[in-house]
Formats: C-alpha cells, sequence, structure tokens
C-alpha cells in the first residue's frame, strides 16, 4: 500500500469518526430538548373535563394540610349552580348535581382552581372516586393547583413535594 493511500485510509477513518461523534451528539441534543419536562406545578391529570360519578373531594395546601373554610363553587353556563364550603378536614361534597359545571375555587393564599368537571353522565368508569385537590402556590396566576381521581397518585405527589421542600 502506497503512502498516499494509506494516508487517504486515515483521513476516511478520521472522518468517520468526527460524524459519528457529531451525529451521537446530535441526537442526545434532540433527545433532552424532546424529553417531557414537568415543573412541579403542572396537572398530572389532563386539562380535559375531569369525569366523574359523585363530586366530593378534598382540598389540601402544598404541604398536605386540610384547608377548611374555603368555598368552592359550581357553575354552569357562567351562572353559580351550588356552592359549598369546606369542613375542618378540607372535605366537599354535592349532592344530588348531574352534568357539566366549572369547579371553581379561589383562595387569596393559593392560586385559583378552575376546572371543567362532568358529573353522573358520560362517565364510563363508575367507580366513587373522589376529588383530591392539592392548591397552588399563591404566587401563580393562573390554575396551578392540581387535581386527581387518584389517592395513590395524590399521596406521591404530596411526597415528591415534600421531598423538594427539605
Amino acid at each position: 500500500m502506497t503512502q498516499a493511500a494509506s494516508a487517504n485510509q486515515r483521513i476516511q477513518r478520521q472522518r468517520g469518526f468526527w460524524l459519528r461523534c457529531f451525529l451521537g451528539n446530535a441526537l442526545l441534543a434532540m433527545a433532552v430538548c424532546l424529553a417531557p419536562s414537568t415543573p412541579s406545578w403542572s396537572q398530572p391529570e389532563s386539562q380535559g373535563p375531569i369525569h366523574i360519578w359523585r363530586l366530593h373531594g378534598l382540598l389540601v395546601n402544598p404541604e398536605g394540610k386540610p384547608l377548611s373554610n374555603i368555598e368552592v363553587t359550581l357553575s354552569h353556563n357562567g351562572a353559580i349552580a351550588d356552592k359549598t364550603t369546606t369542613d375542618s378536614s378540607g372535605s366537599f361534597a354535592f349532592d344530588h348535581v348531574y352534568g357539566h359545571y366549572r369547579l371553581h375555587v379561589a383562595r387569596s393564599n393559593y392560586s385559583q382552581l378552575d376546572r371543567e368537571v362532568v358529573v353522573g353522565i358520560e362517565t364510563v368508569d363508575l367507580a366513587r372516586k373522589m376529588l383530591y385537590v392539592i392548591a397552588g402556590p399563591g404566587a401563580c396566576t393562573d390554575d396551578c393547583s392540581s387535581v386527581f381521581t387518584s389517592k395513590k397518585q395524590f399521596d406521591r405527589t404530596l411526597r415528591e413535594r415534600a421531598q423538594h421542600h427539605y
């Protein structure tokens, strides 16, 4: 093999090496950019309507402490349809309501909650699920509260948030 052919072969190998490095780094950068990242106050459930058989729930602050004496309102077509207040354990319930509503919780120290709920109709899952609401921080200007229908996911989120605060 001539010296020119040997040099040409080395150049080809170097080009292959640099091409592999470039493509590997480009793929890594794309994966990092496209990876879903969720801020700590994002909604675990989709922003679509929450379908629930019976509307009762629990309202807590970000540390998991119950929020008592908080007004919870249901509105339909812009008009207040029903309202209640949380008890000392943070629980609230609306009996005998069926249909499409906006669930609203406003508290000056926490962010507001304004979510669409479908109660008792168009509900595929007949399990008697509760709403678990973690009030978002008051610094939020929009709906930073988290709403769950799964107690397990609710508890896991509270544990994760407690670990991040300490």
